[in-house]
């Protein structure tokens, strides 16, 4: 629904629990069930009496298809198709796995073939529609859909795709009527009913209609599922207890669909059942296993504060069986309440357990609760008692240490860290906070370790890279920076000239491995670093490895800045002239060389290929001349090719 009804539901999600608001579950479900019927495919009454020799391949490529094996389906169908060209279902099924696959076109030309072999079906214009519209071919779906309904206006199927493509172009008028006339041709077609609700709850602000309408559609069936779910949304303010139980039932009809059972303890919390909803989130949060510490970043919002709420309720489920009933309730109760960011009343909540301060779990959830209500003095204080309590605590000194860096007190987060770590090896991003709190110790080489640790999980963290690169750059390990700087975007950082005279330094103990591996990274990080394609260029060169120099040519050619030197200017021309060479275009070559010795007159090697030229064009005299002149420049082939003509 690309309209402001679906963005209303969606912001309407939000409010439902803000800490979890980016799981947008619900939204999901919303656009899922606004699109998902361009995507699926009409039934079709099967003709089960074809030959033999085509049954297996077609009851396999159907099958594949109701399983979603949209690949495989259409491998069995085109068996079909190649066997019999006239199976007209084939090509419709087709039509459908290849359309579930994004193959738009082919699914076309499929159903195209359908409705020739089989005149003009209400299921392959139904169809046809659908792909037209995904091709963005809007006015030619809207005409096959009315020639559908034409054909057959006692089916709902048309009248409701006709209202999904009015409400995809946001008429909202035309839309209703539409899904109207789908329900009066068919009274159980339960999807435009719901599109009705929908429509009723958020472009008119009509809640008593909308439930209306869904709770038609559940008195026809009490199992429709889209249904029960959006009932139990909008009828939350009118009757909780009906919203529970349709969330009730969806539970019992998909146990492992997390969004239901999710919105079931949300709206316990409202009813004060906090056992009933704690229940819930241990298997939707708490268990959760999406999201973990090594998503963390560090900056306590967003992805921060959902991992706080799972290790917190981890923590409290492995102490709370252990404590008094009373105690244990009002435990839960707090969870449950940090989790819809009612943070005071979860802090009242513990207050009330006894000898709570000698509780580790109601300290630490205490901690959570102060930081989520950016009560951070008081946060560092609790994550400080809740380690008094228990030192094994993995998830406190994380925070504690988080809260000491912000305070500069950079040795104490290192312990910190390092006691986290110890606790917890698998938790690699710590490295990565860690690693800042080194470099402010003007402990280079252990923030570089950190940073490294942390790169050999996630290569392509580009804050990591330019932190280790200041890192490398502090401990004057000039080469290393630059390519991490190089890595990370920063440009601005990179000395170019100093990269040239190291790279040189490389080449001088021929180590051309390392030069191939540093110039590779700052050409790719910076294209305009002409002078670091002409070093690659000058070791393929005498490694006789023109494959690597060939594709790389133009690119240097059109990124060349403009205040490059003339000597490397002139080099880059006498490359280009080398490629002009082996695609047979000598004149444009000579005309490239004859430029390139322009700009430098010392360029050895523009002679001697501009020599070869002449040499092959039968022109001994200009060869010789060039060869003279390479060779005074101390060519050695030039040499030897001067030496072969004067025998």
């Amino acid at each position: 629904m690309r309209i402001k009804a679906f963005l209303a539901l969606v912001l309407w999600s939000i409010t439902l629990c803000p800490a979890f608001a980016q799981l947008e579950w619900l939204g999901d479900a919303i656009r899922d069930f606004s699109t998902s019927q361009f995507w699926e495919f009409e039934q079709l009454s099967v003709d089960w009496k074809m030959n033999p020799a085509l049954q297996a391949d077609f009851n396999e490529g159907l099958n594949n298809l109701l399983e979603d094996n949209p690949g495989m389906a259409e491998t069995n169908l085109t068996a079909v198709i190649e066997k019999d060209p006239a199976a007209w279902q084939a090509y419709y099924f087709r039509a459908a796995a290849r359309k579930k696959i994004q193959n738009l076109s082919a699914a076309r030309e499929d159903v195209l073939k359908a409705l020739t072999l089989h005149d003009n079906f209400y299921e392959g214009l139904v169809e046809l529609a659908k792909i037209e519209y995904l091709r963005r071919r809007v006015a030619e779906s809207e005409q096959i859909i009315n020639k559908a309904i034409r054909l057959d206006r006692s089916r709902g199927a048309a009248y409701y795709l006709r209202g999904d493509i009015n409400l995809a172009q946001q008429q909202l008028r035309p839309a209703v009527n539409s899904y109207k006339d789908c329900l009066a041709a068919d009274s159980l077609y339960h999807d435009a009913r719901i599109k009705l609700a929908l429509l009723d709850a958020f472009e008119k602000n009509d809640i008593t209609k909308a439930l209306a309408h869904l709770n038609r559609v559940v008195v026809n069936d009490s199992l429709q599922r889209t249904a029960l779910l959006f009932r139990s949304i909008l009828g939350r303010e009118k009757n909780i207890r009906q919203s529970i139980k349709d969330l009730s039932t969806l539970i019992r009809l998909r146990p492992n669909d997390e969004m239901p059972r999710y919105y079931h303890g949300l709206f316990l919390i409202d009813i004060g059942d906090y056992e009933g909803a704690f229940n819930d989130f241990q298997t939707v949060v708490i268990n959760r296993s999406a999201v973990g510490d090594n998503q963390f970043t560090g900056k306590q919002q967003g992805i921060d504060r959902i991992i706080n709420v799972q290790n917190v309720g981890a923590y409290i489920v492995r102490r709370i069986y252990g404590l008094p009933d009373a105690d244990a309730a009002r435990i839960k109760e707090a969870f449950c309440l940090l989790l819809v960011e009612k943070h005071d009343k979860c802090i009242a909540a513990l207050d009330q357990v006894s000898n709570g301060m000698k509780e580790p779990s109601v300290v630490y959830l205490k901690a959570v609760a102060y930081e989520h209500d950016k009560q951070h003095p008081k946060a560092l204080q609790y994550y400080g008692i809740a380690l008094g309590l228990d030192d094994k605590l993995t998830d406190a000194y994380k925070k504690r240490g988080i809260y000491r860096q912000e305070m500069q007190q950079w040795d104490k987060s290192v312990e910190d860290f390092t006691a986290y770590i110890k606790l917890f090896p698998d938790g690699y991003f710590i490295y990565r906070i860690r690693g800042v709190s080194y470099y402010y110790l003007k402990r280079y080489p252990e923030a570089i370790a950190d940073y490294t640790a942390y790169l050999k999980k996630d290569s392509s963290n580009v804050e990591v890279l330019g932190n280790r690169g200041m890192a490398y750059q502090m401990s004057k390990q000039w080469m290393k920076a630059y390519v991490d700087f190089a890595a990370s975007g920063n440009l601005h950082a990179v000395n170019f000239s100093q990269v040239e005279k190291i790279v040189d330094s490389v080449l001088h103990v021929k180590d051309t491995v390392q030069a191939l591996f540093y110039l590779d990274t700052f050409v790719k990080a910076a294209p305009g670093f002409t002078e670091g394609y002409i070093q690659k260029f000058k070791i393929h060169m005498a490694r006789n490895e023109w494959a690597l120099i060939s594709p790389e040519v133009a690119l240097a050619v059109i990124h060349a800045r403009s205040d490059i030197s003339k000597p490397t200017r002139s080099y880059l021309m006498t490359m280009s002239a080398l490629l002009q060479a082996r695609s047979s275009d000598t004149s444009e070559a000579v005309k490239s060389l004859n430029e390139a010795i322009k700009f430098d007159l010392k360029n050895d090697l523009a002679y001697l290929e501009r020599g070869r030229i002449y040499l092959a064009m039968g022109k001994t005299s200009k060869a010789e001349s060039d060869f003279k002149e390479a060779s005074a420049l101390g060519n050695q082939q030039a040499k030897q090719l001067l030496a072969s003509m004067v025998k």
